[in-house]
């Protein structure tokens, strides 16, 4: 839904789109160990595009595949312009904790030889929930506030030792496993029928010191605004404090 009306702007993306899109967004759990998990990289990559181009950012690349209006080539997994700037986006999906440091330093490598300030993207859904857990989705709105504290209160310590001038800050993203409950009906047994769905919440962490400030502030406003539209109930938008 994020892509439909705007994927013909970048020729040749969507035909990317379709292929990664045949496994779906979210890492299974037989495939945490061993598997080639490139196609669900790129689908990171763009869902993160897709969420800033539906809030009204200016996307101008996504996985190198430029709009028909950018002249230039970027190797960032995003790049969106500001004003009279780019900012690249590098994402990366992380498959435990001790993979959070090494990734997010990359990240930063790759955005410093850029020349741009960037931001950095990380998908923290593998870490967060245990294999086979299926989350208790029957407050959504708590359950995803709840998911957002989760990623404020043990990942974003870690990362904000990343951060550096000409990085303006992290989106922090996690999704996992839900059953909602469909109404009131119950089955024979005195449950209530659920239907499998997904919890998601990203937290967005403001770097107030790096050479660009108030842009992912103003970008988080952005997404923010895009989610009371949609009205999602299961999914959260924070911008730490």
């Amino acid at each position: 839904a994020l892509w439909r009306d705007r994927v013909d702007a970048f020729p040749g993306l969507k035909d990317e789109l379709q292929g990664v899109c045949r496994g779906g967004r979210d890492l299974s759990d037989e495939e945490r160990n061993g598997s080639n998990n490139g196609p669900r990289n790129d689908a990171f990559n763009y869902l993160v595009a897709g969420k800033l181009l539906a809030s009204g950012v200016s996307v101008v690349s996504v996985n190198g595949i430029a709009s028909e209006n950018f002249t230039d080539q970027s190797n960032a997994d995003v790049t969106f312009q500001w004003e009279d700037i780019y900012v690249n986006v590098e994402c990366k999906r992380l498959q435990s904790e001790a993979q959070l440091p090494f990734r997010a330093k990359e990240a930063r490598k790759q955005i410093t030889r850029s020349g741009h300030c960037g931001i950095i993207a990380l998908d923290c859904s593998a870490l967060c929930r245990s294999a086979g857990y299926i989350f208790d989705n029957s407050d959504p709105v708590k359950a995803a506030l709840g998911l957002s504290k989760w990623l404020e209160t043990y990942i974003r310590p870690q990362v904000l030792r990343s951060l550096s001038s000409d990085i303006l800050g992290f989106i922090l993203s996690a999704s996992i496993p839900a059953r909602t409950y469909t109404g009131m009906i119950v089955s024979p047994s005195g449950k209530r029928y659920q239907r499998p769905d997904f919890v998601r919440s990203s937290l967005v962490i403001d770097n107030l010191t790096c050479e660009k400030p108030g842009i992912l502030k103003r970008i988080h406003s952005m997404l923010y605004a895009q989610l009371q539209r949609r009205g999602t109930g299961n999914t959260e938008e924070r911008l730490a404090q």
